[in-house]
């Protein structure tokens, strides 16, 4: 079910959840706009340019490109938060998929998410999160749109349901988060949760990636364009 926490008086009549149909994805992968872009710098706070005018940058965390092809997080404690890399562009309709690894050592901070963000809102627009051992978010598979203004406050705060996870360590799992109009959908080792909100239906400004404080590995993320079908 959709479990709304918080939303303002002048909102509440265009942030109506209600659950979409879970049954297939939500939508077809049209134009491949992303494809694996870890080349190229990866220091902390340096922005690089990369395809269909992406621009990517290590906000938190020290990342590394291994062997494999994958990217290894390492928390840095003096950044204040854990492991982010961002994708910056205006969005709209896209599906995102990556895969992620959590450490094999079993303890706290260990989640995996992506977000979207809105320009102008500290939040994020939606955002699936993979959570074993985390504070911030449920234990399990969530998906959230939360929004605050720019004194932190909540404007909107709408989680679409909880689903228990049972992720492993040292084990590669693939996250598909998808937005199409005022729909969102995600998926983590067969679980699903999907939601439909007005709020949803807004230009994009941001793609991240976040493991937790005990960091973790991505590999393989890939986002496309929704094809319309027109």
């Amino acid at each position: 079910m959709c479990l709304p926490h918080f939303i303002s008086c002048f909102l509440v009549a265009v942030l109506l959840p209600s659950l979409s149909s879970l049954a297939g994805p939500l939508a077809k992968k049209g134009k491949l706009i992303l494809d694996s872009p870890f080349e190229r710098s990866l220091t902390w706070g340096e922005s690089v340019t990369l395809q269909e005018g992406w621009i990517r940058r290590v906000s938190a965390g020290d990342w590394s490109l291994q062997s494999d092809g994958s990217l290894l997080a390492v928390n840095v404690p003096e950044h204040n938060h854990g492991p982010v890399i961002t994708y910056t562009a205006p969005i709209n309709d896209i599906i995102i998929e990556c895969e992620f690894k959590l450490p094999a050592q079993e303890g706290p901070n260990r989640h995996f998410r992506i977000f979207l963000d809105q320009a102008g809102y500290a939040g994020h627009n939606i955002q699936s999160t993979a959570n074993v051992s985390s504070t911030f978010r449920p234990v399990g598979l969530t998906l959230q749109h939360l929004l605050k203004d720019k004194e932190k406050k909540s404007v909107a705060d709408v989680d679409f349901g909880l689903e228990a996870l049972n992720l492993k360590g040292d084990v590669w799992y693939t996250m598909r988060l998808e937005v199409l109009g005022d729909k969102a959908r995600t998926t983590v080792a067969g679980k699903t949760l999907g939601g439909q909100l007005r709020g949803l239906n807004v230009e994009k400004s941001k793609i991240g990636l976040n493991p937790g404080l005990a960091g973790g590995s991505i590999r393989n993320f890939k986002a496309w364009e929704v094809d319309t079908g027109s």
